[in-house]
């Protein structure tokens, strides 16, 4: 079985209204992107012992690392920050947008799997520079919250080019195989590839 290599073609969706995105924004020079799901524990105590443990997903912490040649526009343009005409400024009481962010992981059999994180949020919270330098990177932290589609609660979706490839039916395989095609053109939603991501 192939394993994951390296993340690349990340994409930003700003969330306009709820479940409505706007125009895709690419990210160029991404170093390197961690996810780690938080769960809330739950656990029930009887007779000296755990009776039940269990666990609920609640968000999604997002680190990503960038070479810091990104421009100031985009930046601001992630994080809430004001911009006009090459000034970048942070402004107290500023609220951070909510995006939806999509990427691509490479596979070393040169497949590839997609991950959008439907209600992203970042903040870059340091900075630093050195004399002795190599070329600065920029981390952007936040979360991705969950967002109501249908009735449930999703955070995030994957989708795998080698099990689309593997679908027998040839009509839902070149559905699936048309949505995974658009997926840093259009947000792509959980469910059944639907008329309007494959069309």
């Amino acid at each position: 079985m192939p394993r994951e290599l390296g993340v690349r073609k990340l994409t930003a969706f700003p969330l306009e209204t709820e479940g409505a995105y706007g125009e895709a924004i690419p990210l160029k020079n991404c170093v390197s992107l961690k996810t780690t799901n938080n769960y809330k524990e739950i656990e029930y105590y009887s007779d000296c012992t755990t009776e039940h443990s269990s666990a609920i997903l609640q968000y999604i912490e997002v680190e990503m690392v960038m070479s810091s040649n990104m421009g100031l526009k985009l930046v601001a343009e992630l994080t809430g920050l004001e911009y006009a005409n090459g000034k970048m400024a942070g402004v107290v009481g500023s609220v951070v947008p909510q995006f939806a962010l999509a990427y691509e992981v490479l596979m070393d059999d040169n497949t590839t799997r997609r991950r959008v994180l439907y209600n992203c949020n970042l903040r870059k919270e340091e900075h630093s520079n050195e004399t002795e330098s190599e070329g600065e990177e920029w981390t952007l932290s936040g979360k991705a919250l969950p967002v109501e589609i249908e009735g449930k609660q999703y955070v995030d979706l994957w989708m795998s080019e080698s099990e689309i490839e593997a679908i027998t039916d040839q009509e839902t395989k070149t559905k699936y195989k048309a949505e995974y095609n658009k997926f840093f053109t259009t947000v792509i939603m959980p469910g059944e590839a639907t008329e309007l991501n494959y069309k």
